[in-house]
Parts: C-alpha cells; sequence; structure tokens
C-alpha cells in the first residue's frame, strides 16, 4: 500500500459534555403559621409553633429573643433547625466535619408581646428550601425530654433502672415522642451529675458517701505518711446476714481493667446451701500484693 492510499486518522471521541442540573427546593407553609390567635404566654406560642412544625416535617429553635429589655418590646424569633450555616470550630480537631444539615433555610417565624400582655405571631418567610423529614426521630430539639419525661427518667434512675427499660417506659407513656436512647443516656448523666455536685467521679468523698447513705460496712487504708487512701473494702448488710447464715463456702477472685479507674476488683462470693451464689463483699486495691490483701 502506498502512502498516499493510507486511510485518515480517526479523530479522538470526544465524551459530551456532563451537564449538571440544580434543582431547587422551595416549600412555602406560611398558611400554616398565619393565625389571628393570641397566646397568653411565651411558652404557649412556642409550643405552638413547635407542634405545627413537627407535624409538617421540621423542628425548629430560638433563633433570637429579647424580654422587653432597654425599652424594647418583649419578642421571640423561632427559625427552622436547617437555618444558617455551618461555622467551622476556630480549634482544629483530629476529624473534620465532612457535611452540615445546615442549609441557610429562610424559614422564620417571629412573635410579639403585645400591650394587653397576650402574644401574637406572624410570619416572616414561609419559605423552605430543602425537603420534609417524615420522621423526627434523633433530631436535636423534637427529641429532647419534656418536664414531665425527666420527672419520671429521675425517678426510673433512683430505682436503678435499665436505660433500655426507661426508653421503653417513656414510648408507653407517650407513643408521639422522638427520643432516642443516646437521649436517655446523656439525661442520666446530667441527673447523676446534678446529684453529685461538686464530687466528681474521682473523688473518694463521692464513693464514701454513698457507702454511708447505703448503710454498709466499709473500711478504707491509706499509704504511709499520706492521706492517699489506697485499698477501700465495703460489704452491705443483708449480704453480711447471708454470709452469717451460709459461711461454709467463701470465695475470692480478682478482675482485672474491668472499671475505668483500671484498679484491681476483689470480690467475696459465697454460696447458699440451694447452690446458689451471692456477693458478700467488695475491694479496690492498688495492686494484688500481700501487704494489700491482708
Amino acid at each position: 500500500m502506498k502512502v498516499e492510499d493510507a486511510p485518515p486518522p480517526i479523530p479522538p471521541v470526544v465524551p459530551p459534555p456532563v451537564v449538571v442540573v440544580v434543582v431547587f427546593v422551595c416549600i412555602d407553609q406560611r398558611e400554616h403559621f398565619t393565625t389571628t390567635q393570641k397566646f397568653a404566654t411565651r411558652n404557649d406560642l412556642l409550643e405552638w409553633v413547635r407542634e405545627k412544625a413537627r407535624k409538617l416535617g421540621f423542628s425548629t429553635f430560638i433563633g433570637k429573643s429579647d424580654n422587653s429589655g432597654n425599652g424594647r418590646s418583649a419578642f421571640v424569633t423561632l427559625i427552622c433547625e436547617r437555618g444558617g450555616s455551618y461555622i467551622e470550630y476556630k480549634r482544629k480537631s483530629r476529624r473534620k466535619i465532612a457535611s452540615s444539615g445546615n442549609c441557610e433555610c429562610p424559614f422564620r417565624v417571629r412573635g410579639y408581646l403585645l400591650t394587653a400582655g397576650d402574644w401574637s405571631l406572624k410570619v416572616v418567610d414561609g419559605r423552605h428550601n430543602h425537603n420534609m423529614t417524615d420522621v423526627l426521630k434523633g433530631h436535636k430539639t423534637v427529641s429532647r425530654l419534656n418536664p414531665n419525661e425527666r420527672v419520671h427518667l429521675q425517678e426510673m434512675v433512683d430505682s436503678n433502672v435499665l436505660v433500655r427499660q426507661m426508653l421503653t417506659n417513656l414510648r408507653k407513656r407517650n407513643r408521639t415522642t422522638s427520643t432516642t436512647i443516646k437521649h436517655v443516656y446523656n439525661a442520666c448523666h446530667r441527673y447523676r451529675r446534678s446529684i453529685r455536685g461538686t464530687r466528681n467521679d474521682f473523688d473518694m468523698q463521692h464513693l464514701l458517701k454513698s457507702l454511708v447513705d447505703n448503710g454498709c460496712v466499709y473500711h478504707c487504708r491509706k499509704y504511709l505518711d499520706s492521706d492517699d487512701v489506697s485499698d477501700v473494702f465495703w460489704a452491705h448488710p443483708n449480704s453480711i446476714k447471708l454470709f452469717n447464715t451460709f459461711s461454709t463456702v467463701l470465695v475470692l477472685d480478682f478482675t482485672y481493667k474491668t472499671n475505668k479507674y483500671r484498679l484491681p476488683l476483689l470480690e467475696f462470693v459465697g454460696n447458699t446451701s440451694t447452690m446458689k451464689t451471692f456477693s458478700t463483699a467488695f475491694a479496690y486495691m492498688m495492686s494484688e500484693r500481700q501487704d494489700n490483701v491482708y
């Protein structure tokens, strides 16, 4: 074949340009919040707006408020939970947040305090730039416990009810609740911290106070020439009664790394006549040395 008879080169295939179609969502809910109703208190207005928003598939929180300070009239502004934009923390963290739920939603309603003492509601902007949610479970504001639920949860904490049973009981009392197990754990943690007060988890005072409140028999051993506690032994009165009745067999065993203090825990276990075991006493010790055991 001659060079003149060679076929022309095939031009490269150029892929078609990618067209990105951006769909803007605009949901107007102005008519649902436009009302001539007057509210007796500020809390009544907030509850009405939050309940209406929950039924429509979103949640709200207070964006700005003023309790009639500096001669101004009292007002409160409620915005969508996805309003505003994400503000990055100044302090750098190891895990960088890749996304945020905030999408600058323009929804905004405002309540005013009237001269008669009532509150009125006005819709500033009723539009949303995002789709509504069918299930609001896990949302920060909707999943909060109400005052009655917090009181009931505190009673269950005092009764040593398991956390999973607490959530079941809360759902039985209120079938429309959106509370999750994480919110229950956080509420229990805050309540226990309020009980401790200034006594934190690492303070020996809290442990000794708990032993005294429960009527336990305890003994502490200190380091030589120091006020630091090295070993703590305690036993419940009911366990002592069982041991006085069934004192034939007593098993002592250590457990390691099973608590956040990383201290060895010595457990005394007894055995009843029906072959049932019971805990007799416990002891936290710095080490398993003979000086600490005896």
